[in-house]
């Protein structure tokens, strides 16, 4: 039998959420967002919709006969606009977690799915299980620094069949800006300019897996300005100025900075990786989200991008 959900904490997500008016419009959005929060943060061993609603505790403004319903709406059909809250999300932790000393992260997420009519699922290759299986692949920007690993920027790849196909566009209302091909080099780049144009002031990218480690990709960061590390292997595209260095007794990196005396300190980063990922993609349920459309998909991420700074900004040791 589940554990009777424990009433929430309302003032102090209430105070959270406040900060994050400019995406979220209206009151009951704002409501619903800590219903969501909460449900994302119970013991619930599923986070999608149904299991989450029978988690939750609504507060007394909130009166509707079935939750999950609502739940489902607010997450998939409400018109709030997750980018302004990414973007509040990342000024409210900058100054305490953007350590000239840390480092991006440009990882590759996988969600494994059944059919064909979820946005941007087909059979691909995913970096993350080493095989190609029918997923849908997303690119996530992480900051990790002393103080921990925290989530930037998530956005979903759309491979080229889909690219292709307005009709599948249409059915999962693909907003018009994200349309045009984009491979996920770009859009890792993408969401590098568009979080250091916010103040996230790392010199170095540390990339994992997939696209972080293509030519296109090292080529852009080292015209940024940034200092990219990759684990080198002998299929690896080699850029002008780049050179290889051991770490340790088995680890060879590529870099275009060698002479770069952080950079076992910023690698290092990456033993924490998995455990961060865990976070997000199960205690937090990144991976459980179950809609088909693009709103719906980047609402789920971003929302658990929220809770993860919840607990953060609840932390004793903050």
């Amino acid at each position: 039998m589940s554990p009777s959900p424990v009433e929430p904490p309302w003032d102090r997500m209430d105070a959270y959420l406040a900060a994050f008016a400019e995406g979220f419009r209206r009151r009951d959005q704002v409501r619903w967002a800590c219903v969501y929060l909460q449900g994302l943060l119970s013991d619930a061993e599923r986070k999608n919709v149904g299991t989450m609603a029978r988690h939750v505790v609504l507060p007394p403004d909130l009166v509707v006969d079935d939750t999950a319903q609502a739940l489902q709406n607010f997450v998939n059909q409400s018109p709030w606009n997750e980018v302004p809250v990414w973007r509040r999300l990342r000024a409210l932790f900058r100054d305490e977690l953007a350590d000239r000393d840390g480092v991006f992260i440009v990882d590759e997420l996988a969600f494994c799915k059944q059919g064909r009519h979820s946005v941007g699922v087909q059979r691909q290759y995913s970096s993350l299980f080493g095989r190609k299986t029918n997923c849908q692949v997303a690119v996530g920007l992480w900051h990790a620094s002393r103080h921990g690993l925290f989530p930037l920027a998530l956005r979903l790849y759309l491979p080229r069949a889909w690219v292709q196909s307005p009709a599948r566009l249409d059915a999962t209302v693909v907003p018009l800006e994200h349309r045009p091909p984009r491979d996920k080099s770009q859009i890792a780049l993408d969401l590098l300019d568009e979080v250091r144009a916010e103040g996230w002031n790392a010199t170095a990218v540390l990339g994992v897996a997939g696209s972080a480690r293509d030519h296109s990709f090292r080529v852009g960061a080292a015209e940024r300005g940034l200092t990219y590390l990759v684990e080198w292997t002998p299929e690896l595209l080699a850029v002008d100025s780049e050179q290889i260095v051991a770490l340790g007794d088995t680890v060879r990196v590529a870099s275009n900075r060698v002479e770069e005396p952080r950079l076992p300190i910023w690698w290092s980063h990456r033993e924490r990786l998995p455990a961060f990922r865990g976070v997000l993609l199960q205690e937090l349920g990144l991976d459980h989200f179950e809609g088909r459309s693009w709103r719906g998909f980047h609402h789920h991420a971003c929302l658990v991008a929220l809770a993860y700074g919840f607990r953060l900004h609840e932390s004793p040791d903050r």
